[in-house]
């Protein structure tokens, strides 16, 4: 019995699943990166996005990508189409990533915390909330990050794509940095770091 090429496409995308972007750990697909899947006689093109220009995992998941859908049976040639529009956001998830990634409504206690804290001196920061919130919270977060060894917050654009999801429990694993030493170098510069 012969494969249709809608069954063929969802063969591909099921195995895209597969492949995580290492820093967030969620699939491509989740993560909302796949504009689209072509097949043409045994060739596949896949067309992608990535979180920001310039993201330095884009040779990785372009192997990944390759490597997981060449193992659909049918497909024997495989291109990536990187392309820059619609511009990547967080909008383009799905609810399962943003759930593992701690994005979501607020819940009423998140809520009150944030008056309250916003009324504190002390910079008050968390391992799950997305890094974004502290840098437009507090003018020297990023420069702060950065002097520590996150030295990826200063790329162009990188805070306002991967910034909106990416947490200082992610984003330590991703850095592989120890989440106990890097809180303790924040709290250093003067960040209540809670868990």
């Amino acid at each position: 019995m012969e494969v249709t090429q809608a069954e063929l496409a969802n063969q591909v995308l099921e195995k895209l699943q597969e492949v995580e972007d290492p820093e967030l750990l969620v699939d491509v697909v989740n993560l909302g990166l796949i504009y689209g899947i072509d097949l043409d006689d045994g060739h596949c093109t896949v067309t992608m996005t990535l979180t920001t220009m310039g993201c330095p995992l884009s040779g990785y998941l372009d192997q990944a990508i390759k490597k997981a859908v060449l193992e659909v049976p049918g497909i024997d040639q495989v291109d990536i189409k990187l392309v820059w529009y619609p511009v990547w956001s967080v909008d383009r998830m799905s609810d399962s990533a943003k759930r593992q990634l701690g994005i979501g409504e607020e819940t009423e206690q998140k809520k009150q915390e944030k008056v309250e804290n916003s009324v504190d001196t002390v910079k008050q920061i968390d391992c799950h909330t997305p890094i974004k919130t502290f840098a437009d919270k507090y003018p020297s977060f990023a420069d702060d990050m950065a002097s520590i060894g996150f030295d990826r917050i200063k790329i162009p654009g990188m805070l306002n794509t991967v910034g909106r999801v990416m947490n200082l429990k992610l984003g330590s694993q991703a850095m592989g940095f120890d989440l106990a030493e890097f809180k303790q170098k924040l709290e250093e510069k003067g960040y209540q770091v809670s868990d």
